[in-house]
Formats: C-alpha cells, sequence, structure tokens
C-alpha cells in the first residue's frame, strides 16, 4: 500500500520496518523530516535545548574568526542578507528597531516617571534588548517619597 510523502506529496511505498512513515526516501524530504523532528525536540525538551545551547556556544568559541571570515569570502551571501533585512524592514516599519545608540530630537518623551510594560516579540531588536512600551504617568501618580528606595519597578529619571 503506497502513501502521499509529507513533504513533496509523492506517492510512495513505506518500508516494512518503519511504522507510520510519512516521508520519502528522498533526500529533500528527508532534510525536512529531520529538520522539522529538530525543531519539536527544541520545543519540547528542555535537556536536548540546554545540550544543543551548549554544543553551539562550545563551537562558536572554538571556531571565532569563522562568520567574519566567511562573509569576507561569500560577498553574495552579505548582498543577499542585506536585500532581505531591508525587505524585513520594509514590512515592519511601523514597528520599532531597537538599536542601542538610536536617538531622535523629535521625541516627544520628557524626562519623568514612566511604566515598562512588555510589549512582545514583535520588532527587531539585539538579542540583549527589550521591546517596551512607554506610558507618561499623569501628575496625578504617586511622587517617588511614596515608593520605598529598593522597589524595582520604577525608574525615576
Amino acid at each position: 500500500m503506497k502513501r502521499r510523502c509529507e513533504h513533496c506529496g509523492d506517492r510512495f511505498r513505506p518500508r516494512p520496518n518503519v511504522a507510520h512513515q510519512r516521508y520519502c526516501s528522498r533526500e529533500e524530504c528527508q532534510r525536512t523530516r529531520k529538520r522539522e523532528w529538530h525543531k519539536g525536540k527544541l520545543r519540547t525538551d528542555e535537556a536536548y535545548r540546554d545540550n544543543q545551547r551548549d554544543a553551539q556556544k562550545r563551537w562558536r568559541e572554538n571556531h571565532m574568526g569563522y562568520w567574519k571570515a566567511y562573509r569576507d569570502s561569500h560577498p553574495e551571501y552579505v548582498e543577499r542578507n542585506r536585500v532581505l533585512q531591508r525587505e524585513r524592514n520594509r514590512k515592519r516599519r511601523a514597528l520599532l528597531i531597537a538599536k542601542t545608540d538610536e536617538s531622535r530630537s523629535w521625541n516627544p518623551m520628557r524626562s519623568g516617571l514612566y511604566r515598562l510594560i512588555p510589549a512582545g516579540e514583535e520588532g527587531i531588536a539585539k538579542m540583549d534588548e527589550y521591546l517596551v512600551k512607554l506610558d507618561v504617568l499623569s501628575n496625578s501618580y504617586p511622587q517617588e517619597s511614596t515608593f520605598s528606595s529598593d522597589c524595582k519597578q520604577t525608574t525615576l529619571f
């Protein structure tokens, strides 16, 4: 009895020793199967996720100049990434692109007391930055003397 491959859609005869085989034996289909398994494992298995993170960190430490050398020797890769990033930026114009040195003179925000609320994972940001929503609080909001000095939820500018 033949089945239909979940990746390419072609019909194939499953191997008798593989119960519930969903992908044919074509290289591209097997690569997709492995990629999907890996993504699911990262999503559901904390130990696997931690192991992968540690292995990647060790690899980066042992190959520190790899990506710079790769970019230097593959200018078409660099240009393709620039084009794709411009396209992503164009699609996300309404969202913030966070940079640590970003500042605009037209910014209407003033010094004062602000509440920081995580706004989600939209936008493009560096891994060590947070996208936040800033709400200017009214003058009737309690002033600094009502907060304890060790309160970590308030920031005075």
